[in-house]
C-alpha cells in the first residue's frame, strides 16, 4: 500500500508540474553592480504601470519566471536607481536578453514570434526615419543652393520613401492579423493619416477578439470611432465648390478667398510650428515664382497662435503671396469648414472656385499646376 501511495503522489506531483504554464526571462546584464534590483513592469488597462515581479542581478545575470500573460501587451524592465527601460512583448515563450547598463536602448531582446515581429517592425521604421531625415537634409541644402533639378529629384525620392513606408505598415498589418503588432501598425497608420478611418475599421473588425480586447486594441477602437465620426462631418473635397471665407491679414485688414482668386488658386493651410509645412515651403515658393505670371495665386491660411511667429515665418520663408489667419490653432474656423485635420493641406481651385485637386506636395504639385497653366494663354 505504501508503494502505491508513493506512486500516486509522484504521478500527482508530475501532473501538477506539467500544468504549470508561463515563460521566463533570462538575461546577461553588462555593467551592473551585483545586487542591482530589476523590476518587471506591466501596463494596466487604465494605462498605469504596475510592478509584477522583480529579480536581483548577480555576476552579470538574472532570471525571472512569469505566469502566462492574460492579455497581449507590452511589459518593460526597469532597474533601481538607473534611468530608462527595456521594452518587450509579454508572450508565452522564453525570452533572452542582453542588457547594457550604459545604453539600455541598445539592449537586445530575443523571444518568440511576437517579439521577433515587434523588433523587426521597430528596426524597419527606424531605418525609414533615418533615410527620410537624410533626404530632408539634402533637399534643404539643394533648395538653399537653388539646385532646382536636384531638389526635385530628392523630393520625388522622399515622397516615394513615404509611400514605401506606408505600404510596409499596411502589409504588415494585413499579414499578421493574429499579432498585437498588427494593432500597432494600424494605430500608426491612422495617426499618420496614411489610412482612411473606414479602411482601418474594416481591418480592425477582422481582428480576433483576443486582440480587440487588449489595452492597445481598445485604444485603437476608440481612435477609429473618433476618426469615423470626424470623417462624417462636412468637408470640402475634389469636385466641391470652395467655400468663401475672410480673415485678418498680417497687417490686420480683412481679406477674402474671393478677392484672392486667380486662374488657378492654391489654398495653403500651414503654420510656423509645422515642420513638414516649413520643409515644403521652398517647393511652393518655387512653383509660385514660376507660375504666378501665368495666373497662379496662393492664399495661405495659418493655424498659428502667435502673430509674431506667423509673420516671422512668412518673412523667413519668403512667402510672397496673400496670407490670413484667425490665430486660433486647430480651432480655426476656415480649417474646420474645409475639414482640415492635418497640415500641410492644400486645395487647388479653378477660376470658377471649384476644387480640382488637393493635398499635392513636392513634384506632384508642380506637375498639376503645369498641366493647368503651361498651355493656357495669358
Amino acid at each position: 500500500m505504501k508503494k502505491i501511495a508513493l506512486l500516486v503522489t509522484i504521478i500527482l506531483f508530475a501532473a501538477c508540474k506539467k500544468e504549470e504554464k508561463g515563460y521566463s526571462i533570462t538575461a546577461e546584464a553588462t555593467g551592473f553592480d551585483n545586487g542591482t534590483v530589476v523590476y518587471v513592469n506591466a501596463i494596466s488597462q487604465s494605462n498605469r504601470p504596475v510592478i509584477i515581479d522583480s529579480a536581483t542581478i548577480e555576476k552579470g545575470t538574472f532570471k525571472v519566471s512569469l505566469p502566462t500573460p492574460e492579455s497581449n501587451d507590452f511589459n518593460y524592465l526597469t532597474f533601481k536607481d538607473i534611468p530608462g527601460n527595456v521594452l518587450f512583448l509579454a508572450e508565452d515563450a522564453p525570452i533572452k536578453m542582453t542588457i547594457y547598463k550604459d545604453s539600455l536602448r541598445s539592449s537586445i531582446v530575443e523571444g518568440g514570434i511576437e517579439n521577433k515581429l515587434f523588433f523587426n517592425y521597430v528596426n524597419a521604421i527606424k531605418s525609414y526615419s533615418e533615410e527620410k531625415v537624410k533626404l530632408n537634409n539634402e533637399y534643404q541644402i539643394a533648395s538653399k543652393l537653388n539646385e532646382a533639378e536636384k531638389a526635385l529629384k530628392l523630393a520625388t525620392k522622399r515622397e516615394q520613401l513615404i509611400e514605401d513606408e506606408k505600404n510596409y505598415r499596411k502589409e504588415l498589418a494585413e499579414k499578421n492579423t493574429n499579432s498585437l503588432v498588427s494593432v500597432m501598425a494600424l494605430t500608426d497608420l491612422l495617426n499618420l493619416k496614411a489610412i482612411k478611418a473606414n479602411e482601418a475599421k474594416i481591418q480592425f473588425d477582422a481582428l480576433p477578439d483576443t486582440l480587440k480586447t487588449t489595452r492597445l486594441g481598445k485604444n485603437l477602437d476608440r481612435l477609429i470611432s473618433s476618426a469615423v465620426a470626424m470623417a462624417s462631418q462636412k468637408r470640402i473635397d475634389i469636385g466641391s465648390a470652395a467655400e468663401d471665407f475672410s480673415a485678418p491679414t498680417p497687417d490686420g485688414k480683412k481679406l477674402s478667398l474671393k478677392e484672392s482668386m486667380g486662374k488657378v488658386t492654391i489654398i495653403d493651410f500651414w503654420a510656423s510650428w509645422c515642420k513638414p509645412c516649413r520643409m515644403e515651403n521652398p517647393n511652393v515658393v518655387r512653383v509660385y515664382n514660376k507660375y504666378h505670371n501665368k495666373g497662379l495665386n496662393i492664399i495661405g491660411v495659418s493655424l498659428d497662435k502667435k502673430q509674431e511667429s506667423w509673420t516671422k515665418a512668412i518673412a523667413d520663408d519668403k512667402l510672397d503671396w496673400n496670407h490670413v489667419s484667425n490665430l486660433q490653432f486647430w480651432q480655426d474656423p476656415i480649417a474646420r469648414a474645409y475639414g482640415v485635420r492635418s497640415i500641410p493641406a492644400t486645395f487647388i481651385l479653378d477660376e470658377n472656385g471649384n476644387v480640382i485637386a488637393k493635398n499635392l506636395r513636392g513634384p506632384a504639385l508642380e506637375k498639376k499646376i503645369s498641366e493647368l497653366l503651361d498651355n493656357k494663354a495669358l
